[in-house]
């Protein structure tokens, strides 16, 4: 066969890339195809409404869409950090108990129980006045030592938690309310089930690990010590407290009485459906500060967002709008931008979807 008579191939060319989202690509083929039938059905006058069409499409495609959030984002925890942590907390509680503290630690160990259980068993403003007054002495007793105290109050720290988090397992299995358990969780479980993290049957809603953080918490302002750094509680502990407080809020503790007396007198269904939605109202306006404060110590954490979906739960939309303005502005193509210009179109319309 002569060359001339060979059948010739010819390879298409590739068709350009647009740069386009795929959603859009398959929209403008959809379009120009009904375009293209209307053209030939109708004529040529349909063609000069195709450009108008294709718009106004892709202007759709690109609006945001009003959604109400659902959730406050959880700050990203390295749980490696967290079992360190704890590891190194209990060899020192284990050495602690092994080989006596010195007299003047214990007696900041004693104070700070006698602190404790003073608010667990309810006594006056006097007595709580009086162990506070006992704790600070202690306090400046020890800080007269010429040699750094530091060490011994971590290892004091770590026997206390230890202990407390031995007592309040006890107290969950059998209901133990021994001398110890009270000076050293009877107060925690008072306010836990205030909060409503206690549930009918003593369980206690935390982690062991947010315990942990909890108590050492707690143990800082009491000692005095939280502006300390070589006392401080390492950042992922503190993400993993304020992750609990997100996925638990609860109104403030100023609020508790008079909430709980609108609960009392809700008799009927409206009165019932108010109070719950000022308790909720009143739970995201708590939630607010714990994200102001975690955004202030955790740089990575997405706090205008967070706090945009707060303000929105609680009904202030004004807020939400304003806190959601200011994520898209700091992150325009972070991982949460889209969302926040659908829930700031949401807060936009007072939450009328």
């Amino acid at each position: 066969m002569a060359a001339d008579d060979k059948e010739t191939t010819t390879t298409p060319k590739p068709a350009k890339a647009s740069g386009l989202p795929p959603r859009v690509e398959r929209a403008l083929s959809r379009a120009r195809a009904v375009a293209k039938a209307d053209r030939e059905r109708k004529g040529g006058r349909w063609l000069a409404l195709f450009p108008v069409s294709v718009g106004a499409l892709l202007l759709l495609l690109m609006m945001p869409r009003a959604t109400a959030p659902d959730a406050v984002p959880l700050p990203r925890i390295d749980e490696r950090v967290l079992v360190s942590v704890a590891r190194a907390d209990d060899r020192r509680a284990a050495s602690a108990e092994a080989e006596r503290l010195p007299s003047d630690v214990l007696a900041v160990g004693t104070a700070i129980r006698a602190l404790n259980g003073a608010e667990a068993r309810g006594v006056d403003e006097l007595g709580v006045i009086d162990a506070r007054r006992q704790l600070d002495g202690a306090l400046r007793d020890l800080g007269l030592r010429k040699d750094d105290v530091v060490p011994d109050l971590i290892a004091l720290r770590a026997l206390q938690t230890r202990l407390f988090l031995d007592a309040l397992a006890r107290w969950e299995r059998t209901g133990e309310t021994s001398p110890d358990f009270v000076d050293l969780a009877g107060s925690f479980v008072l306010r836990a089930g205030d909060a409503g993290w206690v549930r009918p049957d003593r369980t206690v809603i935390l982690t062991e690990n947010e315990r942990r953080v909890m108590f050492k918490t707690v143990w800082n302002v009491l000692a005095g010590v939280d502006a300390n750094p070589k006392l401080a509680i390492t950042l992922d502990e503190q993400r993993a407290l304020y992750a609990f407080y997100i996925a638990h809020p609860r109104p403030p503790e100023s609020r508790r009485l008079s909430l709980e007396a609108e609960r009392r007198s809700a008799t009927t269904p409206d009165a019932c459906a108010t109070f719950k939605l000022e308790h909720r109202r009143q739970a995201e306006l708590w939630l607010v500060d714990k994200i102001k404060k975690l955004g202030a110590i955790d740089p990575t954490y997405p706090t205008a967002y967070a706090l945009g979906v707060a303000y929105y739960r609680a009904g202030r939309f004004d807020l939400s709008a304003e806190a959601f303005t200011t994520f898209i502005g700091q992150s325009p193509d972070g991982p949460y931008a889209l969302r926040a210009k659908n829930h700031l179109k949401a807060a936009l319309s007072g939450g009328e979807l």
